[in-house]
This record gives structure tokens, sequence and C-alpha cells, in this order.
């Protein structure tokens, strides 16, 4: 059957996209003429013998480096990532080799109609995306089966046979390996019973929040003692400073006027019989506006407080003309307005409170093509002059106001402009002074210039203060935690009933509600060490000693333990062993795997190229 195939007209897209892999692999390789022996000897690595070439594993690097282009908004990829990209690169060329390797030593082999079955029932992804195989942009199997069956694209067919071919030599040889995986029955009925048991605990919760309300005083000595005795703890990466220029995307007066224009043409359009709801509908940028503006009841003091004023001061029936609030036009209609007598705050007479129902048409002042064009040409002025007589001198010049936002870390958030990649990019990547491009986001218009680079290094004790307190105030409550709870196990040690010795101390024993190991926990929620050590207990009566978790110290007691009924263990048995057999397999080809990589010779230049060649990324 796939012989047949064989005779199909390969289209041109492939041969297209072969011809720009090789063009990239080509330039790609003779770009290294110059570097290191390896490169010279165009040797990527060697694994057990096996000489890889830099265009093997540019085709792989590629592959993945196109992919993160087409995830990436911007499609500007940063060096830090493009090693990560490398390291992926890489990874996948050790794997794909040493299992081939393994496929060759083990003579495993793949027939026709094995291809076949795998193209019919598993279409690579690499083909659901061609075109030829989509309708409306959607992976069409019909078509994907009509090529198949056509009698004219043999070449087509035959150039995917090889990957498709190393692609089931891969499966079968997988299969071999996890095929020799075994689970026996009573594992079965084990991971059913765990996954279903359940425990009841005593429990005294020795917790952060008692200690640390209010926490504990840290005098500026002892600060700086914790700092000398964990100074290696406080360690600096890089950090960049930057001048902002920045102008926000707000409407100018000349924006509200217009604004209020619209909203007095809707306000006539009321006074001269139009419905209001229907306008409100049409016009109104409230959330409202589906409800006819309908705003509903509301006590007074709860709006802005000019829209506030406005509507306890009209009569019932009333349309305002527009009201300026921080939101925009208001065109307010009064529908009713009451008191009702509310508890007061501070005694247990009443008091009468006014509510109104209102309705309202909002028109917001927004940024008009004019302002925008306004604040883009001040700033591309401001940056071309920056370019010639300095950022600080320009700013002087056209009287602008400069920010400093504060030193930060690459790809963290900055000062006056947010999370923002592109920015952050630009100050790791330039010099002092650099000068940026104009720039945007949803907030601002800005224009930046590199003003400090602080190199990684050994935190300061300044630089530290903030990191330092909160580190401090944990390991002293930390430890007031420790001491209690283990003063309460003592007690307990020495004959003293758990809630006896719990009191005494200030804190509760209590019995907590059967839960099981995914179940979530009053005092401890899903703690894995909280929930650890309660299951580790095995008989009624038996304690944990002080035990330390996410928020605290805990001393536990097993009450009960509670085995689920196997009822409906024979309904549920097929899934459980399909889990447990298909997490031990996951984990013996894992082992086999790690086990064949550790136990292979390889060498490996691509490491070697970035360390050494700073143009290989």
């Amino acid at each position: 059957m796939f012989d047949a195939l064989r005779k199909m007209i390969f289209p041109i897209i492939f041969v297209v996209l072969f011809f720009f892999v090789a063009m990239i692999v080509l330039e790609w390789g003779l770009g290294f003429s110059g570097g290191q022996q390896a490169i010279d000897q165009n040797l990527a690595a060697v694994i057990n013998g096996e000489e890889i070439t830099w265009q093997d594993y540019n085709t792989i690097y590629q592959s993945i480096l196109q992919t993160e282009i087409r995830n990436t908004p911007e499609g500007d990829i940063s060096d830090d990532q493009r090693r990560i990209l490398h390291d992926r690169a890489w990874q996948q060329l050790v794997h794909d080799r040493v299992i081939l390797q393994e496929v060759g030593k083990r003579d495993i082999r793949v027939t026709a109609d094995e291809i076949y079955s795998y193209l019919k029932f598993s279409p690579p992804p690499e083909l659901q995306v061609v075109p030829s195989f989509q309708t409306d942009g959607k992976f069409d199997y019909q078509k994907y089966m009509l090529a198949m069956a056509d009698p004219q694209a043999s070449p087509f067919w035959a150039s995917i046979e090889p990957f498709v071919k190393t692609d089931i030599m891969k499966l079968k040889l997988q299969e071999m390996i996890i095929g020799t995986a075994t689970i026996s029955e009573e594992q079965v009925k084990q991971a059913y019973l765990r996954a279903n048991e359940k425990i009841k605990v005593g429990v005294v919760n020795v917790s952060f929040d008692r200690f640390s309300r209010p926490p504990p005083a840290t005098p500026d000595d002892e600060l700086r003692a914790y700092f000398e005795e964990n100074r290696d703890d406080y360690y600096l990466d890089e950090r960049r400073g930057l001048n902002v220029v920045l102008m926000e995307k707000a409407p100018k007066p000349y924006d509200w006027e217009l604004s209020y224009n619209r909203a007095k043409q809707i306000y006539d359009s009321v006074q001269a019989g139009a419905d209001f709801a229907e306008l409100a509908k049409s016009y109104s940028a409230d959330g409202s506006a589906e409800n006819g503006g309908d705003l509903g009841w509301f006590d007074q003091g709860q709006m802005v407080p000019e829209f506030d004023q406005k509507v306890f001061s009209i009569n019932v029936g009333d349309v305002t003309e527009p009201v300026k609030t921080q939101f925009g036009w208001h065109i307010i209609k009064l529908h009713e307005r009451k008191e009702e007598p509310a508890e007061s705050n501070s005694s247990n007479q009443t008091k009468p409170v006014k509510k109104a129902h209102a309705s309202h048409i909002l028109i917001k002042a927004e940024m008009s093509r004019e302002t925008q064009d306004e604040i883009y040409n001040q700033l591309e002025l401001f940056r071309t002059t920056a370019e010639k007589s300095g950022f600080l001198k320009a700013a002087e010049d056209l009287k602008i106001s400069v920010r400093s936002a504060q030193p930060f870390f690459n790809g963290k958030n900055i000062q006056y402009i947010g999370n923002n990649p592109k920015v952050s990019d630009f100050a790791f990547n330039n010099e002092l002074n650099a000068i940026s491009d104009l720039w945007e986001n949803n907030s601002s218009y800005f224009v930046v210039q590199v003003s400090q680079i602080l190199p990684a290094g050994p935190a300061t004790f300044e630089e530290a203060t903030e990191k330092l307190k909160l580190n401090l105030l944990k390991h002293k409550v930390m430890t007031i935690c420790r001491d209690t709870a283990n003063a309460i196990w003592a007690e307990i040690q020495a004959g003293k009933d758990i809630q006896i010795a719990a009191k005494n101390h200030g804190f509760e024993y209590k019995v907590l509600e059967p839960f099981g190991r995914e179940d979530f926990t009053s005092d401890f929620r899903r703690d894995p060490k909280a929930i650890g050590t309660a299951f580790s207990m095995t008989e009624p009566g038996q304690m944990k000693g002080p035990s330390e978790y996410s928020q605290g110290m805990l001393i536990l007691e097993l009450v009960d333990r509670i085995t689920p009924d196997l009822t409906d263990y024979n309904s549920k048995r097929d899934s459980i062993y399909f889990n447990v057999m298909s997490a031990n397999q996951q984990d013996l080809y894992a082992r086999w795997f790690d086990n064949l990589v550790r136990n292979s010779v390889i060498t490996n230049n691509v490491e070697k190229a970035m360390i050494e060649n700073p143009d290989f990324l």
C-alpha cells in the first residue's frame, strides 16, 4: 500500500522549505570557519564515537528557535533566551542520538505497513499545519486521507518516510523498555487504599501568626549582627537604573471639551423627548448601559462627591445637565428618593439614611488623535534633541520633567513603567547613557536612558535592609515557635496530658475532621510536610513531636486511621491499574534513559562554543 503512494507529486511548499533550511544550515555552519578547533572540524559533539556536525545540531536549534520566535509577541529573542534554547537543542540532540544508537544495537526494524498505519492513525503535528491539509486554518483529516489515497504524490510521502521511520523506531524501543514493567494486584489495591484512606488527628498548632502580631522588635545592632553572620546569603545580581521621560495617555482640556459637547447633545435630545434609557443603551460608556443606565438604589455618600451632591440636590423626575467627575460627563435622571432607618455605628439608636434611585448616561473624556499626535511629537522632539545634546540637557531646555527609576533586576518590575521585557532588554543590553526609541504601554508614552549600571556582587547592609528585616523576623518567630513547641512536647514526654500541656503555653489541642492525603485541612491546608508527617503515624494514640511546616510547628496525635470501604474497589480497579502501571512505566523508562546517558561518552562542543565564541548566540 505504501509503495503505491510513492508515485505522488511533492508539493512545492516542501521544496521551498527544504532549500530554505539548507541555506540556513550552510550559512550557519560556514560562519564558524575561524573559530575553535572543534568548530573548525565542524563537530558540535561526539556521542559514543558518533560525530555530530554543526549542521546537524543547527537543524534542531533552528527548529526550536523558530517556534520560540512565533510564540514571542515582539519576535525579539534575548541572549539569555538563546542560551536556554541552545540548552534545549542540546538535550534533544543527546536524547535523539543515544536513543537511535540503542535502536541500532537492538536491530529494530520498521515495515511499510507500520509506516502507513502510523501516518493514517497518528498524523504528525508537522503535517497537520501544512495548508494543503487544512480547512479554515484547522487540520482537515479528510483532505489528509485523500492525499494519502491520491495516486500522484510519491516524492512527498517518500521524503517524509525517513522521519516517520525514525519516530516509529523510537516508539518501538520505548515499548520494549516499558514492556518489562509489572505491577501486582496487591500494588493496585494499596494504591486504592492510599488514595482513599483518611486519618483523624489531634493537633497543637504553634503557628507563626501567634508570635508575629505584633512582630518582635529588631533593633539595628541586632539586624547588623544578623547580616554579618549571614552575609553570603545577600548577593545581588546586576541591576540597571533608568532616567524616564514619560507622558501619560490622558485626555487634555480640548478632549474634555469635545466629550462635553457630545454629552450636551445627548442632554438636549432628552429634553426634546428622546427616551433616556434608549440613549443610555446607545451611548453610555458605563456597565449600566445595558439596563438603560439604571444604577438601582444607593446610599448617600456611595458615589463620587460630584455625582452624589447633584443627585441628592435635584427633584424626583429631573434630568441634569452634564456633571463632570473623574470618570467623564454624567447625565443623571432621578427616579426616587427615600429615607430608611439604619443602625448607628456608635450606639443602639437609629438615624435615617438617605437613598436614591437614579439612572445615568456616562460620556467618557478620551484622548483624541490630536492629543496623541501632540504627545508623540513632543516626545519625539525630545528624543532627537537628547541624542544631540544629552538626555538631561534636552529635558531642561524643553522644560520636561525627568523621573529616576530605582535600580531593577533583569526581567523584573520597572518603576513608573511596570514589567516590560522590551525596556528591560534595552537596559541590560546597552551601555551607560544609551537612549531608547519612543515606546508606549497601556498608560503612557516614554523615552528612557540607562542612568546606572550596578554590577553583580555582595549586597551592602543598606541594600539588604528590607530583606534582612523579613528574614530576621522569620528567624526570630520560628525560633520562638520551635522553643514553645519543644516546651509543650517536654511536658507531654514527662507524662502531662497533651491538652493540659498545650493550654499551659496558651495553645489549644483540637481534633480535626478526617482528611485524606490530597484533602484541605483547616489548620495546615495542603502542606505536604504536615500531611506527610500525619500519615506516617500508624497506631491510634501515636504522637509526633514538634514538626516544622510552612507556617510554624506542629505536635500531632493519631486519633483514628479510617480504612476505605472496598465495596467499590472492583469498579475502580481498571482505572487504578492503568494509572499505577503508567506511573511505573514512566519511572522505569526515565531511570533506563538516565542510565543510558550516564554510561555514554559525550563531548559537548556547543557549551564550549557559547563560552569561547562571542558571536555564537
